[in-house]
């Protein structure tokens, strides 16, 4: 494990958010970690021993088992961000699934996750060895009850393993598993990981779409690359920034903290470089929306979401200041554009675009 490795908030604002409703303070929970000198909701970025030093903390103030499916069961596709819809679009569970393989940093697993194909299904494994042992019950909890509640999520029904397997210190007792996961469950077998069926595995996802989906997993850096006028370094790195963390609003200074700089210096330079932070922010915003509500079927609320925006409609209305139309609107004549499209005449249709294939 590179316990150097860098992500954004999401984990530690959720352990935070648990602690609270166990009685734990956070005071207590930030202690040793380095985090105590903001709010958390300013630290957009942190590595993962300060992740791990949290965890650790929270159990050693509360240690009885069960704490873990508490936190697994509040996260959803929008606590993954891009990776959550890049999984949404997908064609099957076992795609969505292979997604977070591909780009295992932004899944948000502390420990190592290995696929495994058996003829019952897939059995999936959380490599608890590289945990200290008073972390691995909570961390072993969280991640077999977040996958419970995001592939339902997915499936738009509740989801329910083939068996969950449990090889952990202070685990609860077998039958609580039981009822929670609502599947068998076998003990001692040296391994902790959710069996699923190929059912569930091959179910065509609710809000499948292939193009996006395919299209997906280098969004961030291909509509960086796409925006040609966005030439100066700093400008792109913002881009960048803003793209692979678009659940959230962020401001200037975030951004700034991001990149090692202080929100003085980066308005400075986007300045010297003829790139105001809040037209790369709100062209970062209206080129994923505009994506999501060409290429999705996903309902406004959803959508506002994907972006950051408490509601659809505050998100409504500011794609109505960025395109003069309201989001309905706008999907609607992209829609007439692309029926008007198979409609053109194949051969005028094949002199316009010859060579382009």
């Amino acid at each position: 494990m590179n316990w150097r490795q860098r992500r954004d908030n999401t984990n530690v604002r959720l352990l935070l958010a648990l602690a609270e409703e166990l009685g734990v303070s956070v005071q207590a929970c930030l202690q040793q970690t380095g985090l105590q000198d903001q709010p958390i909701e300013q630290v957009q970025s942190l590595e993962l021993w300060q992740e791990l030093a949290v965890i650790r903390n929270l159990v050693a103030h509360h240690p009885a088992p069960g704490s873990g499916l508490l936190l697994g069961q509040r996260y959803h596709l929008t606590s993954l961000g891009l990776l959550g819809y890049t999984m949404l679009a997908s064609r099957t569970l076992r795609e969505a699934i292979d997604i977070t393989q591909q780009f295992r940093p932004l899944a948000l697993s502390i420990c190592p996750v290995s696929l495994q194909v058996e003829s019952a299904g897939l059995l999936m494994s959380l490599d608890a060895s590289v945990l200290p042992e008073d972390a691995r019950c909570l961390v072993i909890e969280r991640g077999l009850a977040a996958w419970q509640a995001v592939y339902g999520e997915l499936l738009q029904r509740r989801f329910r393993p083939l068996a969950v397997y449990l090889d952990m210190p202070a685990a609860a007792p077998q039958a609580d598993y039981a009822a929670y996961f609502d599947c068998p469950i076998v003990c001692d077998t040296g391994q902790n990981a959710m069996l699923i069926s190929w059912d569930d595995l091959n179910q065509a996802l609710p809000q499948a779409n292939p193009v996006t989906q395919r299209n997906c997993a280098s969004l961030c850096q291909r509509l960086c690359e796409q925006l040609d006028d966005v030439q100066t370094p700093l400008a792109r790195q913002v881009l960048q920034a803003l793209m692979s963390r678009s659940g959230h609003l962020y401001t200037a200074g975030e951004v700034a903290g991001w990149l090692g700089l202080s929100e003085r210096t980066l308005h400075r330079r986007l300045a010297a470089e003829g790139q105001p932070y809040r037209a790369l922010d709100q062209r970062v915003r209206r080129t994923l929306a505009e994506r999501l509500l060409r290429d999705s079927a996903l309902g406004l609320e959803s959508i506002a979401q994907q972006l950051g925006y408490a509601e659809a409609a505050s998100f409504s209305r500011a794609f109505k200041r960025w395109t003069g139309l309201s989001p309905d609107q706008w999907r609607h004549a992209q829609h007439k554009l692309a029926a008007a499209a198979l409609d053109y005449p194949l051969d005028a249709f094949s002199r316009e675009y010859a060579g382009h294939a």
